[in-house]
């Protein structure tokens, strides 16, 4: 959004919409909403300008329409009429997609996938997944480019539309680029955990987070401090530690949620970065974590488990095929570290950045609307 705008670009950003119940209040006194957000349902910085709607009933695919058209005059006040407009989705799942899509006049419209919907744990029978995938094919067969994060996703949605493009996930690399030696300084909550730390920052998902392996690591090296950060999710509520099964052990240490503007300060102080992520459906199918280029660009050894969308960057990386395997791995890459392997990693995560990752997007775009 914001590299969109420093090209010049005005934006029109379209947060999912929320009920007014508990999470509406909850903004309200946490300062979120000023009066003229509450009556306009905008919020405009720059060139980007930020609609929030508010559903006041169940009636989803209503208030939809209504969105929409509300988007839909916003763009006239908003965007210059002699450039194209794009219509970007990226939010398959949101309620009354078609009236979005029906009321938004574009001259162009992206579908941008990054994940693979039907794995979510939510669509638990046939019926579901049914459902979740027709919209899906819906989009695709419509939009006049669709982008994957993962290999497995351009495999099934390159059947609906023959312009797919595989554009992978990218890290915010100044953001993290040689975080260790210009952070010495760490937060207080990390600054007395023995070295050597090997770290995992994310939501600890109990359909994508592998326990029994994360517990396996732990166990097999006492002497190595293990830290997670991020919110710990069991099915629709927040878990904790020992019903993880990870309750009891003295060298892992929780340290909670933290915001994203704070990570990078947690990471500096991590020695390798592991990401202990099942595989299943969702993952295999079309999963690629952003931390990944995050990791490579701090110059961390990284560990992972055995997911296509690592394959080409196996020479950055230890890709582990079993749970033997990790656990070696991240022996491995602690012993091996040098300063030549972590000049390697962070070249590849210089060239897998959202700058470059937008440049190649907007260029196909332009190439297409060119035809």
């Amino acid at each position: 959004m914001t590299r969109l705008e420093k090209l010049g670009h005005n934006v029109l950003f379209v947060d999912p919409p929320i009920n007014t119940g508990r999470l509406f209040m909850r903004q309200i006194l946490q300062g979120k909403w000023s009066p003229l957000k509450l009556l306009t349902k905008t919020q405009k910085m720059g060139n980007v300008l930020v609609f929030s709607p508010l559903d006041f009933s169940p009636a989803h695919e209503k208030h939809a329409e209504l969105h929409a058209k509300a988007i839909q005059n916003a763009t006239k006040k908003f965007f210059n009429p002699d450039r194209n407009t794009i219509l970007w989705i990226y939010h398959v799942e949101i309620a009354g997609l078609d009236q979005y899509l029906k009321y938004i006049e574009h001259d162009f419209l992206v579908y941008d996938c990054v994940d693979n919907y039907a794995g979510f744990p939510k669509y638990s029978t046939p019926e579901k997944k049914d459902a979740i995938n027709k919209k899906e094919q819906g989009l695709a067969m419509r939009a006049n480019v669709v982008f994957s994060t993962a290999p497995g996703l351009v495999e099934k949605l390159k059947k609906f539309n023959s312009n797919v493009y595989f554009t992978p996930n990218v890290g915010d690399y100044p953001k993290f680029f040689d975080i260790k030696a210009r952070i010495r300084n760490y937060p207080e909550d990390i600054k007395s955990i023995p070295h050597p730390i090997v770290g995992f920052y994310g939501a600890v998902d109990n359909y994508k987070f592998d326990r029994e392996l994360m517990k396996k690591i732990v166990t097999d090296y006492p002497k190595y401090s293990f830290v997670i950060i991020g919110p710990i999710a069991l099915k629709d509520r927040e878990g904790s530690l020992e019903e993880l099964g990870l309750g009891g052990l003295p060298n892992l240490h929780y340290l909670g949620t933290k915001p994203f503007s704070e990570i990078h300060n947690y990471v500096a102080a991590f020695d390798a970065t592991i990401i202990p992520y099942r595989l299943n459906d969702y993952t295999v199918g079309g999963c690629f974590p952003v931390k990944f280029h995050e990791g490579l660009a701090a110059g961390l050894p990284t560990i992972v488990t055995d997911l296509p969308a690592y394959a080409p960057f196996a020479d950055v990386c230890y890709i582990a095929k079993s749970y033997n395997e990790f656990s070696q791995f991240v022996r491995k890459a602690l012993e091996d570290d040098s300063l030549e392997r972590r000049m390697a990693r962070q070249k590849v995560a210089k060239s897998n950045d959202w700058d470059g990752k937008v440049e190649r997007m907007l260029r196909i775009i332009g190439d297409l609307l060119k035809k």
